[in-house]
């Protein structure tokens, strides 16, 4: 009987070393679980950072293009706006030639003064007279 009650001690005690050993597993189940969280996170932390540095490189890639666009653009109006320019386009493209001395004529613009009066201007004398409507004068 002595051997028999030997064996179920053993059987109990035995019990609570599975126990122990479990409860001492548990903490590195939980370590694991949480490297593995934050090596996940910080892969996807890296990945976005990753694309955002993509997206900067195409920004600057356009700003460059769009630089060097500009550029030629402002040549294109320097050259637009000289007036050799025009004078040459004029006397080549289009066959324009300078105008004779018989052809060229002066008009005095002192003697046509122009009419300074409101109320006699087509355009304006609708919106006066709407005006004048809204003020009762």
């Amino acid at each position: 009987m002595a051997k028999n009650h030997n064996n179920k001690v053993k059987k109990i005690s035995t019990g609570k070393k599975k126990k122990k050993q479990s409860s001492k597993k548990a903490p590195l189940y939980i370590t694991l679980v949480i490297v593995i969280m934050i090596s996940l996170g910080s892969t996807f932390l890296y990945a976005q950072l990753s694309n955002l540095d993509k997206r900067i490189i195409a920004q600057e890639n356009e700003i460059k293009e769009l630089k060097k666009t500009k550029e030629s653009l402002d040549g294109d109006i320097k050259g637009i706006k000289s007036s050799t320019e025009i004078q040459d386009e004029a006397m080549y493209k289009l066959g324009m030639v300078h105008p004779s001395d018989e052809q060229v004529i002066y008009i005095d613009v002192s003697k046509n003064e122009l009419r300074k009066d409101v109320n006699n201007n087509v355009f304006l004398s609708p919106i006066i007279s709407v005006l004048k409507s809204f003020t009762n004068d």
